[in-house]
């Protein structure tokens, strides 16, 4: 029997959050992300791009708040729902340890800043051997350093991320992956055009199955 290859998947929680509000309020899709479909296309494009057969994906999220037990300013039920969705879809939770800045001279805006544990976690994996390839999910700049640390220990990776546009109250809102994460990522994949496609053909189909209003659909793939 083939030994199976282990990729991570780690998922900026703090990029996703903001990609899911995107498909869901200002993209003409108008649905959240769901994680199995997202999962599903995560592995058959691991397979094409790095030409493996036999996958198993090591996933995990990073949130950018705190555990909500621990930190009433975040204890709200879509919090707990969104821990319960990734769950469901075999992926890890892991809360940030860092509490989130409240900007006095801002109105007591609070700032929410990415969850830079997966830095350590990926690196670990990869020291010790536990994953052959890694998926950096993520547009922030934070996170470019780690992909020149995995090159060095010889681990393949791909970098998903995003570049949009969409207008908000009086500007336009704009949300651009970091050139350094475009430039350090052995592949990099705009997933702003991968997620455009909705050809009737498998592609297509795997493409829409990342959506929740197109769950239903189903092939056997």
């Amino acid at each position: 029997m083939q030994e199976k290859e282990i990729v991570g998947l780690f998922i900026d929680g703090f990029t996703f959050k903001k990609v899911n509000e995107y498909y869901r309020f200002h993209h003409c899709r108008k649905s959240s992300i769901d994680f199995r479909g997202f999962k599903n296309w995560v592995s058959h494009m691991v397979q094409s791009k790095l030409k493996l057969k036999n996958i198993f994906l090591e996933c995990h999220y990073y949130h950018p708040y705190e555990c909500p037990s621990k930190n009433t300013r975040f204890q709200h039920l879509g919090t707990q729902r969104l821990e319960s969705k990734l769950v469901e879809a075999g992926i890890q939770v892991h809360y940030n340890q860092v509490s989130p800045h409240i900007h006095f001279e801002r109105k007591n805006t609070t700032i929410i800043r990415p969850n830079l544990s997966l830095i350590d976690d990926a690196l670990m994996f990869s020291i010790y051997k536990k994953i052959n390839a890694v998926v950096l999910v993520s547009t922030q700049g934070q996170f470019s350093n780690l992909l020149t640390q995995l090159k060095n220990l010889n681990i393949p990776t791909i970098s998903l991320g995003w570049d949009f546009e969409y207008p908000s109250s009086g500007y336009t809102a704009k949300w651009h992956t970091d050139l350094q994460i475009k430039e350090k990522s052995v592949h990099y994949v705009p997933m702003e055009k991968v997620m455009e496609n909705t050809m009737d053909n498998i592609d297509g189909v795997i493409i829409n199955r990342m959506f929740l209003k197109n769950k239903k659909l189903s092939i056997n793939l």
